[in-house]
């Protein structure tokens, strides 16, 4: 597979118990690990590291760091040290029971450190076998530095609408994400195949009732330095924007709408598996 860009949307909706529903540009990459060293070739904006304004860093993905996990389950495991990006990928499913050999295509769908700053609220390794979706890895990553990262396992494969393949899981959260969101709440991911276009969305559900939709919806686009520098025009500072955007939409809610505001201290028992606990 060949590195893939896609100019994207995001897309909120906040169904209760206030509605609040807004929608950003941002754009997004879809890089096979395998082949991440080559990603700048012919390229003077993007590359895999160096000085370049945008860049696909593996250290930036599924760190090995301590995890927070006051029930003492069992742990997940992100591989050794030295491993790169795809070994923990590999990894991690095996600590979750499912084993994914080595001639497996991982790709990441994620946005680009930009200008040296990353962050991904949500990013994506989507995992092939013979060049058919099998897995993926969601990877969430809140304000606070944390992240916390479900399976999307061979049993959570689906057909979508016209046939294609997807990846649908309902699970429970415990991570908090958001002041305006419950702990004890659900995640639904569906994740469709990138290709022509990104499709992506994550779900909320409190008590059984879905009270959050987004979506993550991109149209592929040439793989260009013209392209990356219309997308800088489009979405300048990149990062820096979507970070500012979630605290100012979260202000919103709590000054003007009068969502209640819960503090993350507050039920740190309810927080399980993360990585970088603050």
């Amino acid at each position: 597979m060949t590195h893939r860009l896609y100019d994207c949307q995001v897309m909120h909706a906040r169904l209760s118990p206030r509605l609040h529903r807004f929608v950003h540009d941002v754009f997004a990459l879809a890089v096979d690990l395998d082949t991440l060293p080559q990603l700048g070739k012919g390229l003077a904006l993007l590359g895999p590291d160096g000085w370049r304004p945008y860049q696909i860093r593996e250290r930036d993905f599924l760190p090995r760091s301590e995890v927070f996990h006051p029930k003492k389950q069992s742990i997940s495991d992100f591989g050794e040290p030295s491993d790169g990006l795809k070994a923990r990928v590999l990894a991690f499913c095996k600590s979750q029971g499912t084993h994914i050999p080595l001639t497996a295509r991982v790709t990441l769908v994620a946005m680009p450190r930009a200008f040296g700053k990353s962050y991904n609220p949500v990013s994506f390794h989507l995992i092939h076998i013979d060049e058919r979706l099998y897995a993926a890895l969601a990877e969430v990553h809140n304000t606070f530095g944390e992240r916390k990262v479900w399976l999307l396992g061979p049993d959570c494969l689906q057909k979508d609408a016209v046939g294609e393949s997807m990846l649908f899981l309902r699970t429970p959260k415990e991570f908090y994400v958001s002041p305006f969101s419950g702990l004890t709440a659900d995640f639904e991911f569906s994740v469709r195949e990138p290709n022509q276009r990104l499709s992506i969305q994550v779900d909320h559900f409190e008590g059984g009732v879905k009270t959050l939709v987004s979506t993550w919806t991109g149209q592929r686009i040439p793989l260009t330095d013209m392209r990356l520098a219309w997308l800088t025009v489009k979405n300048p500072f990149l990062i820096f924007k979507v970070i500012s955007l979630i605290h100012l939409h979260a202000a919103w809610l709590w000054l003007a709408k009068g969502l209640p505001f819960r503090r993350k201290k507050d039920q740190p028992e309810l927080q399980h598996d993360l990585r970088n606990p603050h």
